[in-house]
């Protein structure tokens, strides 16, 4: 925090006197605030709209990653406006508030752990990283700029309440987008790295924020000051760190960032995308006996799910082995609004990805590109895999499949 002392306003005004310029009105603490929220609400807009709408489906039937994303973002917005308030001389921040949003961020994270399944490999915790400081960068600048336009008096504080908006924002993000906050483990890298943006965030306060005590240096060290100041304006830095901040924000966002890929959930959704435009069984389908019963003949093993009691109608299968001699076998079944993709595949070893996912009767399900995944390992037929896809939200697919299944 900065120190406290008596301010000599003479030398204050004398030396204060060369940063003044003309400049625009300066908006309440209230109308900033909600530019803010509507950055805020565009920047969710558009991670949506880039990465579909069924992980947003998904956080409806997630009670507690729900309240959570809930909770952070009434954390991010309540700081926010304590940060654009302490620019306001007099208005500076009080210890209890900063005790109530640590507390609301607290009991985010509660609700998102107690309902979380403890399924989630270690592997993922760099990925939340990553999107944790790419989703926090633009909204960090933005409030950070908006508050600089003020005068702080408590220039570090300041700063770290700007950190932890925007720390708090990139959680709601990371919930809404994309996987959520599994492990205690994951809980704890995101809480450390949390703790390095509010960190630095309070170090950019103290040489950025800091207007009085740049107005109280000596004349020489005033000149020095200047140099590093004028450096930090919005005609030159501001722009380029902007423009920095929205590329970081679309690269976490990448596809490539969100997981690796995964060939037997490749094969399963092209299969999917293909027989949408044109499936033509190349083995006997009129049953599900006689179908099986040509697999058998291929060497593939007689087993498979009939989703008819659901709704769905058998298409028929096709065996294509691969350019290897791997065989494979897809099965069709479509419906009213889509349609049921099931392929087996002979493997050498049966080594699932190390995605998030839900584990049901030794079933394990996933979201994969926009796709509902089931990975089966199928033991007493030699080494193969079944891979069900469907292009619906997980829990429907889930419940499909158990029914399925059952």
């Amino acid at each position: 925090m900065s120190p406290r002392h008596e301010i000599d306003y003479g030398a204050l005004i004398e030396r204060s006197i060369k940063d003044f310029q003309p400049v625009k009105r300066l908006w309440s603490a209230g109308a900033r605030l909600v530019c803010w929220i509507l950055l805020e609400t565009a920047i969710l807009s558009l991670a949506v709209w880039l990465q579909g709408y069924d992980n947003l489906r998904a956080l409806f039937h997630n009670p507690g990653q729900l309240v959570a994303a809930g909770l952070f973002i009434s954390a991010s917005i309540a700081t926010a406006f304590m940060a654009l308030k302490s620019a306001i001389p007099g208005r500076e921040l009080s210890w209890p508030q900063w005790a109530i949003a640590i507390a609301v961020a607290a009991a985010a994270f509660g609700f998102e752990l107690a309902g979380a399944p403890f399924n989630e490999v270690p592997e993922a915790a760099p990925v939340s990283m990553l999107q944790l400081f790419g989703f926090a960068a633009v909204p960090w600048l933005s409030l950070f700029w908006a508050v600089r336009r003020g005068v702080p008096l408590q220039a570090e504080v300041t700063g770290a309440t700007v950190g932890f908006a925007a720390f708090c924002f990139a959680l709601a993000l990371c919930q809404i987008v994309s996987q959520p906050i599994r492990l205690p483990n994951s809980a704890i890298v995101l809480v450390l790295s949390g703790a390095a943006l509010i960190v630095l965030s309070a170090l950019a306060g103290r040489f950025w924020l800091n207007w009085i005590a740049r107005w109280q240096q000596k004349p020489v060290a005033a000149e020095v000051s200047t140099s590093r100041w004028r450096a930090f304006n919005a005609e030159t830095v501001f722009p380029l760190a902007l423009g920095a901040s929205i590329v970081a924000f679309l690269f976490v966002l990448s596809p490539s960032q969100q997981f690796a890929r995964i060939p037997d959930f490749d094969l399963a959704i092209d299969g999917y995308e293909q027989a949408l435009v044109d499936f033509r069984p190349n083995v006997p389908s009129t049953s599900m006996e006689t179908m099986l019963t040509a697999y058998v003949e291929h060497g593939m093993p007689a087993y498979m799910w009939d989703f008819g009691p659901e709704g769905f109608t058998l298409v028929g299968g096709r065996w294509e082995p691969l350019s290897d001699g791997t065989p494979v076998t897809y099965t069709w079944f479509r419906g009213a609004k889509g349609g049921v993709m099931c392929l087996f595949k002979q493997i050498d070893a049966f080594n699932p990805p190390s995605l998030s996912h839900d584990e049901h009767h030794h079933l394990l399900f996933y979201r994969y590109r926009d796709f509902s995944l089931c990975l089966i390992n199928v033991g007493g037929y030699g080494n193969f895999v079944s891979v069900i896809a469907a292009p619906m939200p997980l829990k429907p697919f889930e419940h499909l499949v158990l029914e399925a299944a059952l």
